[in-house]
């Protein structure tokens, strides 16, 4: 039964898609993209496909170089923006068109982005998980990931499986993780799958294209935890930043997107001034207030021509689909 509602789902999913290729021009006439702020997510970058092939980390719509090149290209002949969060406190010009790149978990991949970087003067966010640059882990994803791929296991129970990790403390997850891969299982497979060191971390800090965020010390799902642990989440984390860095960072986005009104209210009560979620949609500009929690749009692995469409009106098929689901059977 599970796996006939996945493919039922799948399926809806397809449609929502394929028939917005051709709805979306339509409302592309009519919608005004003007005095909003569309912000970007992705994860990790690959040198090429090649690399994807490995399976040394979970593909998580990773895309290449090449493409994030034609990712920034595509926004900027669009006429967008690209800002950093201080952009945010000078305020902004209106009836401009605004974009910001962000990545989540700190990858030693992310590295690959600089040269497009450069290239355009285009700056980019990188939201750090500070224990695992810290010990030089891999992120527990990618262990599930590439040890079940190793197995022969379906992309779709290893999704399962993460899906269900997600529910539960770093402590549960370590131990999983140790009991069912190994000791030495968070051990890194190449350069792919590693995290940034700390002396790649303070060089990345130096470049003024970039600005560093707190991702948590454990990439912790933040709904799980108490309000005791959450501040010692942050307060882990923004120690091994002073020690790196040599300042506490002023943004921050959840792992998994997780978040309710308290973590926000101890967000705000921990100094950060933007908060980061994964809510598919754009932001209105001006912001409402001085502490705000920004909404983000996932990237897809698709060709950004055919795609672009949707992050320009500002949705994501998938989430429109999951998003009535739940409103229909709650």
């Amino acid at each position: 039964m599970r796996d006939l509602m996945k493919k039922l789902d799948n399926m809806v999913s397809s449609i929502v898609e394929k028939s917005s290729y051709y709805i979306n021009p339509l409302l592309l006439n009519f919608a005004d993209e003007k005095n909003q702020l569309a912000i970007f997510y992705f994860h990790g970058i690959f040198e090429s496909w090649k690399q994807k092939e490995l399976n040394h980390i979970d593909p998580q719509n990773n895309i290449t170089v090449k493409e994030f090149g034609e990712f920034i290209e595509y926004f900027l002949e669009l006429d967008y923006i690209f800002i950093k969060p201080d952009d945010l406190n000078n305020g902004l010009l209106k009836d401009r068109k605004y974009a910001m790149i962000t990545f989540d978990d700190g990858y030693f991949n992310n590295i690959l982005a600089l040269e497009i970087l450069n290239k355009f003067r285009v700056p980019a966010v990188i939201f750090v998980t500070t224990k695992n640059v810290e010990e030089n882990n891999s992120f527990w994803w990618d262990v599930v990931y590439k040890f079940r791929r190793k197995q022969g296991v379906s992309m779709h129970k290893i999704k399962r499986e993460q899906q269900y990790l997600k529910n539960f403390k770093y402590q549960f997850i370590d131990n999983y993780i140790v009991e069912n891969f190994g000791t030495s299982s968070r051990k890194p497979w190449s350069d792919i799958d590693r995290p940034l060191n700390p002396h790649e971390l303070r060089e990345i800090n130096s470049n003024d294209l970039i600005s560093l965020g707190n991702h948590t010390h454990n990439h912790a799902v933040l709904t799980h935890y108490s309000e005791e642990e959450i501040w010692q989440e942050y307060n882990d984390s923004n120690k091994i930043f002073v020690i790196l860095t040599g300042a506490i960072p002023k943004i921050i986005s959840f792992p998994n997107g997780a978040v309710n009104s308290q973590i926000l209210k101890i967000t705000k009560c921990a100094g950060f001034q933007y908060a980061f979620s994964t809510s598919q949609k754009k932001n209105s500009i001006p912001l409402d207030e001085p502490f705000t929690c920004l909404n983000r749009l996932m990237t897809m692995n698709r060709n950004i021509k055919n795609y672009g469409s949707f992050y320009r009106i500002g949705y994501n098929p998938n989430a429109i689909y999951a998003d009535l689901k739940r409103k229909i059977f709650k």
